[in-house]
């Protein structure tokens, strides 16, 4: 089973994160505190942590920093307003959606599904692919 860590400093978002990215093959903890977070990252480390920066936190960006630091191969979705940035491990893409409307929150939350489902199963190929060498 594969784990995501949502953290988000907003309790309503963090719960909404947590049961929109709960699938039967997802184990999805949520915190919204960033030394609970480091915590987890050192006890058992995630295949993704998904943050959430769309409303004002002293912490969360330098979370945010720091964990790319600490864990510059570890997968991580960042929500900020009107975007979500994808980082898969290897290379980092933006994907936008503008807007503060219902409809724009709903295609938000539909790409970070999209791209949850696309991290994870381009982890799961890098960690199943044959290695290249010598025979």
């Amino acid at each position: 089973m594969r784990r995501v860590l949502v953290v988000s400093p907003h309790a309503p978002s963090r719960e909404l994160l947590r049961r929109i990215l709960d699938a039967p093959e997802l184990s999805v903890s949520a915190t919204g505190d960033t030394d609970d977070a480091f915590s987890a990252l050192a006890s058992r480390p995630p295949a993704l942590v998904v943050v959430d920066l769309r409303r004002p936190d002293e912490d969360h960006p330098l979370f945010l920093g720091l964990l790319r630091k600490r864990h510059p191969a570890l997968p991580v979705i960042a929500l900020v307003p009107g975007r979500l940035r994808v980082f898969d491990g290897q290379h980092e893409r933006v994907l936008e959606a503008h807007g503060d409307t219902a409809e724009a929150l709903h295609q938000l939350l539909g790409a970070l599904k999209q791209a949850v489902h696309d991290v994870l199963a381009q982890d799961l190929l890098r960690v199943l692919r044959p290695p290249v060498g010598r025979a």
